[in-house]
């Protein structure tokens, strides 16, 4: 489970603020006409987005933004949180899925609603329901989406299929699958040391692995009143992504990645990773790879499973009281319309929050990966991070110190037993009368 890291002390990060705007020279805006942008990216990323707002203000004569990058680690936010507070805080912001509940309770961004139903150029139902219901407080749009992020995309190696004589995954394929086939593109040497791995994920991805199965760690993602991840189908999950890695050794464990190569991207790059699954935002690297052929395949289900499909996503947003809200409202809506969302998608980077973009030449533009229509699926079936105010929390102090053991090479304690031993602690600590 992936979150944002903890609220680091108060005084630092205002001395942190403090001295970041001091060192770019970044006020407040200085009129009507001014705009403070904040937001994150690669340098491919930022290219684009400083390339954007040069264009919007080449488009509005007199109009001046002042683009103030940061990094988009854990402090991203809390720096946010503390100029909040000091009313130093910059007027449109880009944010995920990590980090808009911190930010929406704070009560310092502005609903887009009115803006958005006044504007007859943004069409909301154009815009992938998983990310407007994700980007919403109690009915009210806060942020405008700009890509949606299935972590949906399991990257094969083709070679690999093919020397192994293995048909190569498709669409509907389920976990069985992947199991044999990662069986038979596992190569050991005869003292056990792993020489290919057959699948790896980019990180602990179990959430995934729990709505593949039919099932999610809490009852409701938005009014939860019982965590469930120790039940029926995210059990499954757990448990079969459990018995890859610990009984079947298909996956590195993280020595046996370190050993290789030092990562399983890296493992993959390099050929001795057969199946690899992640999001779509490899692919910019991807397509550097000279050495061998490779696609992309949505992650694999339960057999007889409607699965959900994990993702993250972002987009743009303003905070309350800017001096020019219809201003900052024209660059949202350009910086998360079609003109801003198709420089992106070139990139093979996003995936277009706008549908009839994605469903477009603009997203499936017959470059690697060549299945890359199968998120258009994913997308419709997307499932973001809990919208709970506790969930942070929760990984961060239970479900981590406590979880993080089970997928350790030589783990000897009993998974299901502890995972139901968690879910217990955890509704006794949040949900004190579930049953």
């Amino acid at each position: 489970m992936r979150t944002s890291s903890k609220l680091k002390s108060a005084a630092a990060l205002a001395a942190a603020a403090l001295l970041g705007l001091a060192a770019s020279g970044c006020q407040q805006a200085e009129g009507p006409n001014t705009i403070r942008f904040r937001y994150w990216g690669d340098t491919q990323e930022v290219q684009i987005i400083e390339g954007l707002l040069k264009d919007f203000e080449a488009a509005h004569p007199g109009v001046t933004i002042r683009p103030e990058r940061k990094n988009s680690d854990g402090t991203y936010a809390d720096v946010l949180l503390t100029e909040f507070a000091s009313n130093t805080a910059p007027d449109v912001i880009f944010v995920s899925t990590d980090n808009f509940d911190v930010l929406a309770d704070s009560g310092k961004l502005a609903d887009l609603t009115p803006f958005a139903q006044k504007d007859p150029s943004v069409h909301l139902d154009d815009y992938y329901p998983a990310m407007v219901k994700r980007f919403s407080q109690d009915g009210h749009l806060m942020v405008l989406p700009r890509d949606i992020a299935p972590i949906a995309c399991v990257y094969y190696n083709k070679d690999l299929f093919d020397k192994a004589h293995l048909a190569y995954p498709k669409d509907d394929w389920t976990w069985d699958d992947l199991r044999r086939d990662a069986l038979a593109l596992t190569k050991r040497s005869a003292d056990g040391t792993l020489l290919q791995a057959g699948f790896a994920d980019d990180w602990n991805l179990v959430d995934a692995w729990e709505l593949a199965g039919g099932g999610k760690q809490l009852d409701d993602f938005y009014h939860p009143t019982r965590f469930t991840f120790a039940e029926d189908g995210a059990l499954a999950g757990i448990m079969f992504r459990y018995r890859l890695l610990q009984v079947d050794r298909v996956m590195p464990s993280s020595a046996d990645s370190q050993a290789l190569n030092g990562g399983a991207m890296a493992m993959f790059l390099n050929g001795q990773l057969a199946m690899f699954h992640s999001g779509l935002w490899k692919v910019p690297t991807f397509r550097q790879i000279g050495n061998f052929h490779w696609d992309v395949a949505p992650f694999p289900r339960k057999a007889g499973v409607q699965p959900l499909y994990w993702s993250g996503g972002s987009g743009y947003t303003m905070r309350k009281g800017v001096a020019n809200p219809q201003l900052c409202w024209e660059l949202i809506k350009y910086m998360a319309g079609p003109e801003a969302e198709s420089r992106m998608a070139a990139t093979g980077l996003v995936q277009p929050a706008l549908r009839s973009l994605a469903n477009s030449p603009v997203f499936l533009d017959g470059k690697d990966p060549k299945n890359k229509k199968m998120l258009l699926y994913c997308a419709e079936h997307a499932q973001a991070s809990p919208a709970w105010k506790p969930w942070v929390e929760f990984t961060d102090t239970l479900w981590r110190p406590q979880t993080d053991p089970m997928w350790i090479k030589g783990y000897t304690g009993d998974p299901v037993a502890l995972l139901k031993g968690l879910e217990a602690q955890a509704n006794a600590k949040y949900f004190p009368h579930a049953r």
